[in-house]
């Protein structure tokens, strides 16, 4: 079970988890193909050692590069923001939306072409989070502001059902 499934209060639901960019990914995984490529090569021309530590290598940067992601997990939820990292020390940011002031959207020309940027959150009275890249940032923003949105019209609703009562003399 996810950190963000057991963090969750009893109303309280996900509107929207965030995933980390393809191009990692990608990355990652040509890293490991490479690796074994450049070993098995090795290993063929009679190199083991050489094969050996580049295979380690490989697997080292495959890992390297996927820590981040399997470690991480980003959602919005109707009340807040939560933002965890780590595998054996857990970090976690959650911010709670009322105190959203600003979310503010980075995104390169190779980030817009592949769909991947920065989604930064500054909050009143509390430290800024600032995400990795994340995959289709603009969603994630959008996310964030409809559930900010929301939760502002849930907050006035009790003030516009309530009637006003007047005092007969």
């Amino acid at each position: 079970m996810s950190y963000i499934e057991q963090s969750l209060g009893a109303n309280e639901t996900v509107h929207y988890a965030a995933r980390f960019p393809t191009a990692r990914y990608a990355a990652a995984w040509l890293t490991l193909l490479f690796g074994l490529v450049a070993g098995i090569s090795c290993l063929l021309y009679g190199a083991p050692a050489i094969a050996a530590l580049i295979l380690i290598c490989a697997a080292t940067g495959f890992c390297a590069i996927l820590y981040e992601p399997w470690t991480t997990e980003i959602a919005v939820t109707n009340l807040r923001l939560i933002y965890k990292r780590g595998l054996f020390q857990r970090r976690t940011n959650d911010l709670q939306l009322r105190a959203i002031e600003e979310v503010q959207l980075h995104q390169n020309f190779l980030g817009r072409l592949l769909n991947f940027g920065n989604v930064e959150f500054h909050g009143t009275g509390v430290d800024d989070i600032r995400p990795p890249a994340l995959n289709n940032p603009i969603a994630f923003q959008r996310a964030v502001q409809e559930a900010i949105g929301a939760n502002h019209d849930a907050a006035k609703l009790p003030d516009q059902l309530s009637v006003p009562t007047s005092k007969a003399s």
